[in-house]
């Protein structure tokens, strides 16, 4: 876009139209100077843009507080069904019991929420299962970068299995969406925005050999 179109743009956006004649005068000295070299030297040369989903879980403390975890957007809203910390704490837990993560990692702590926190029913065990997913989705790319095909193999196996705890909220549904019946297994719910789709692709293409699109995920939710 050149010089003059903004100006004209500028120009009729502005709400005073009495502009003094040296006012007028001074914009024509100052458009009138030769540009910036250094400008000039990045000129015609498009920035990358990166597009990255995050994965997140989200808590209520008060009203809603966000814990970040992604490459991915999961709805785990405060709904009707809500519980306090140490319910959230326990589910944690016990979807540690249920899952396996990969040779040589470990579960993190569990960062207690405040007291006067909620979160939705089965958003502990829905933690643990995007913690899951994220070490494998890690443990894949350092298998592809190694060509190590066995692990390479189990990484996919581990995450194909994990998408079966995964669930997508129809397209409207509330934040605080969760499947019915209600499932004894540690899940997940996704917002119905593509993610999902976003995550099967990356998938797809990483057991193609190309770990682009895991990589991004496991730098965006590494814990």
């Amino acid at each position: 876009m050149s010089t003059e179109s903004i100006i004209v743009r500028v120009r009729r956006s502005n709400p005073v139209t009495d502009v003094a004649l040296e006012d007028a005068d001074l914009l024509a000295r100052i458009t009138a100077l030769p540009g910036d070299p250094r400008l000039a030297e990045g000129e015609g040369r498009a920035r990358p843009r990166h597009r990255r989903r995050v994965v997140v879980v989200a808590f209520a403390v008060g009203l809603a507080a966000i814990l970040a975890s992604a490459a991915y957007a999961i709805s785990q809203w405060i709904g009707a069904d809500v519980v306090r910390p140490p319910v959230t704490r326990q589910e944690y837990l016990s979807a540690q019991k249920q899952l396996t993560l990969p040779p040589a990692v470990s579960w993190p702590t569990f960062n207690m929420p405040p007291a006067n926190s909620v979160t939705t029913r089965g958003g502990g065990g829905g933690q643990a299962v995007v913690i899951a997913m994220n070490a494998w989705e890690c443990y894949w790319v350092r298998a592809i970068r190694a060509r190590d095909v066995a692990a390479q193999q189990d990484a996919h196996a581990q995450l194909k299995q994990l998408l079966k705890r995964v669930y997508e909220a129809p397209e409207g549904a509330p934040e605080g969406w969760t499947p019915t019946p209600f499932p004894q297994q540690p899940f997940a719910v996704f917002a119905h925005d593509g993610g999902l789709d976003w995550i099967k692709e990356n998938y797809a293409a990483a057991a193609a050999g190309d770990a682009t699109g895991i990589a991004q995920s496991c730098r965006a939710n590494a814990q």
